[in-house]
């Protein structure tokens, strides 16, 4: 399939990578040598506007995430620090509506440092999918990355909206972990309800906690013996149930409590079978 825009040709997979009731994805080349990206498109003209808003929010994102990477380069205390809350969500490289398919608004995406979309994975396949979970360390350097982005976005002003597992991707390997739609995110003047920014905190460590193969309802995890499971797990259920309404406070009490059970260093994309 091709599709042309402002004379820039995009050439993508026929078949539907992924898909819901308001726009399909297919896999798409970029001009750059290797690189591949996703062709976001409408499923009818009715959903142009969810497409014309994602747009808009990632435009928002990535001013914003700039503009606190310029700040935060007066304050840094190593020269090489950056904040990076550019790699949690999608790069927006065009958008527009082709005539050639059917008056739909197409987006054309692309992420940071990840030249092939298929190494990303889905939060909510690694257990529904794969049958596997992940063991607690994995889960903490998920955990700490969505929290960070949701201090990013709270601290914006921005509310997420869809935080569910199926919108929460990973890259294993070099450990990114994005939220990939923001169509339902709102931007707002005023501060974010107290209650709202709980609500967040508690979908994300819902999603964590899934992942990990534990149990919403009983709090029960499968223990692997891993050193500071009791506590861990605690936490993780403490947020769940929506003890904290700050996203910084809590990113500051998990690594606290992360850092103090372990040594600090780069921990492999760990799974087991799902029970």
């Amino acid at each position: 399939m091709k599709v042309v825009s402002g004379g820039h040709l995009y050439q993508a997979d026929d078949r539907v990578a992924a898909h819901t009731g308001r726009y399909n994805l297919h896999l798409c080349q970029l001009g750059e040598a290797g690189k591949q990206g996703l062709l976001q498109i409408a499923t009818a003209v009715e959903h142009n506007g969810v497409l014309d808003r994602a747009a808009y929010i990632l435009v928002e994102l990535k001013l914003r995430a700039d503009e606190l990477e310029k700040d935060y380069v007066k304050v840094r205390t190593r020269p090489d620090g950056v904040l990076n809350y550019d790699l949690g969500f999608p790069e927006l490289v065009d958008s527009f509506v082709c005539e050639e398919q059917g008056g739909r608004r197409v987006n054309v995406l692309s992420f940071r440092n990840v030249d092939d979309p298929g190494n990303l994975v889905p939060l909510v396949n690694i257990t529904g999918k794969d049958r596997r979970r992940v063991d607690l360390k994995t889960s903490a350097w998920i955990m700490g990355k969505l929290l960070k982005l949701l201090v990013f976005a709270h601290s914006e002003g921005i509310t997420v909206g869809l935080l569910t597992g199926n919108n929460f991707l990973i890259e294993p390997d070099q450990h990114y972990v994005l939220i990939f739609d923001w169509s339902t995110a709102t931007i707002g003047s005023l501060a974010i309800p107290e209650e709202t920014m709980r609500a967040e905190i508690s979908a994300v460590g819902k999603a964590v906690i899934t992942v990990l193969g534990g149990d919403l309802e009983t709090g029960v995890f499968t223990n692997d013996g891993e050193e500071g499971f009791f506590q861990y797990t605690e936490r993780l259920m403490r947020l769940a149930e929506g003890s904290d309404r700050d996203a910084k406070r809590a990113h500051e009490r998990f690594y606290e409590l992360v850092n103090g059970l372990w040594k600090p260093g780069f921990h492999p994309f760990t799974t087991f079978p799902l029970v």
